[in-house]
């Protein structure tokens, strides 16, 4: 229930009906029933089509182009039989554990804009989305995780230029978990984290590796009840020591993130439920601000009707920054899904954010003059989204998406490539969008 081109790709991937409702019965289910292609294998494939008006292509503060968007999405996944089949028995298996879980998918996001605007011509163009996962012994108490993430996405610019900002990212990782028991899970993963902006322009600044270190520890003190460690160390290296705008002249820092927290995550009554994660958070730049303070997260769920739910929650973290060494992201939310006689879901979240940057600087160390408002503070940051999907047969079902976002700021960004000299970084729009889906 995203909007944008992930909207569809999670849609063509999201849970289908194997007996009756079973979609409903038990949302773990990631795919269909699938096509069988052996005694361990099956085929899922899928298809797409999502159509609508987004009412600022360009996230422009005034002077908005609206166009109608176009978005088809043709998926296949290979996987090892899914829980459905497997609690079918079919193939001998029932009450054995697999000893290996395998998947790969791909699904390919055509994305285009119909306008008037000159500027909407020629922009269409193709994301990918594609996964792989190996994972041995996924019940045993050695468990070793293999995978790899990788996506293209399609994004229109922050103004009015012919290039879309298309950025290609891939995740790698490799986890050991080690589960001495049904009460704890020991894990360290790790994650090479690489993003690459295509257009030329973009690569100084928004291109970069991380490399994420992190060790778990989950302790199931009650049956539905457990307790959370997390560690992450994270070196961030960026393409660039510099971003040169002609007018300006940015350092850009690598640097090393520190995080640990610790937390709870558990369903205390069958009809609520909470997962808090508080701790902290260290971000030391080679040059510029350092990022020192507290990050957590929290939700409450209270589970209305067995096919209810409302949701409520905060985050608090520290994100990446294209042209500072960071911002920091506070966020509220909250959401309602319902579904209907097996075959309605009703969904609607709204999220409200403050975000803070830290403060630009010239490589000599000076505060720059190229943001109005230096360090640039977005509030409030508002994005709100309407979901309704009806599901005519167990493989098909069509969807309607209502998508509002905003963000306000005072800040606006010096520039020569567009008229008038700056870029307003405030803006609204609204994307509506009719689709259905066929999924297997």
């Amino acid at each position: 229930m995203l909007a944008g081109a992930a909207l569809l790709a999670a849609l063509v991937a999201a849970p289908g009906m194997a007996r009756g409702q079973q979609w409903v019965e038990n949302r773990s289910y990631t795919e269909g029933i699938g096509i069988k292609l052996g005694s361990s294998m099956v085929f899922h494939p899928g298809l797409g089509v999502e159509a609508g008006y987004d009412s600022n292509v360009f996230y422009s503060d005034a002077g908005t182009t609206g166009a109608a968007r176009l978005r088809i999405v043709p998926s296949i996944a290979f996987a090892t039989l899914p829980p459905q089949r497997l609690e079918m028995g079919e193939g001998g298996l029932t009450g054995k554990k697999p000893s290996v879980e395998f998947r790969f998918g791909f699904a390919g996001v055509y994305e285009d804009w119909f306008g008037k605007s000159a500027l909407l011509e020629k922009r269409r163009d193709f994301g990918i989305n594609a996964d792989l996962a190996l994972i041995l012994f996924p019940y045993g108490k050695f468990r070793l995780k293999i995978w790899d993430d990788f996506s293209r996405t399609i994004r229109a610019p922050n103004e009015s230029m012919r290039n879309n900002y298309t950025t290609d990212h891939n995740v790698a990782g490799l986890g050991l978990h080690v589960v001495p028991g049904a009460a704890f899970d020991f894990g360290l993963d790790y994650r090479f984290n690489m993003n690459f902006y295509e257009l030329e322009s973009l690569r100084d600044a928004g291109n970069y590796q991380r490399h994420d270190i992190q060790f778990g520890l989950k302790w199931k003190f009650l049956p539905k009840t457990a307790f959370v460690f997390k560690g992450v160390v994270s070196p961030y290296l960026r393409a660039a020591d510099t971003l040169d705008t002609g007018s300006y002249s940015f350092p850009l820092s690598n640097s090393v993130n520190l995080e640990t927290s610790i937390g709870l995550v558990g369903l205390f009554t069958p009809r609520f439920g909470v997962a808090v994660m508080i701790g902290y958070g260290a971000g030391f730049f080679k040059t510029g601000d350092d990022f020192d303070s507290a990050v957590a997260s929290g939700e409450l769920r209270f589970f209305v009707t067995p096919m209810s739910a409302i949701r409520a929650g905060f985050v608090r973290d520290i994100r990446p920054s294209y042209f500072t060494n960071y911002y920091v992201r506070n966020e509220g939310y909250l959401s309602y899904e319902q579904l209907i006689a097996g075959k309605v879901l009703i969904s609607a979240k709204v999220r409200l954010g403050y975000w803070k940057y830290s403060t630009l600087r010239e490589t000599d160390g000076s505060v720059s003059a190229a943001f109005s408002q230096n360090p640039r503070v977005d509030w409030p940051v508002i994005k709100g989204i309407g979901f309704l999907e009806y599901r005519i047969t167990d493989w098909i079902a069509i969807n309607g998406t209502f998508v509002f976002t905003s963000s306000k700021t005072d800040s606006y960004i010096a520039s020569s490539i567009v008229p008038g000299g700056y870029i307003r970084e405030s803006y609204w729009k609204i994307e509506v969008f009719g689709g259905v889906r066929a999924m297997y």
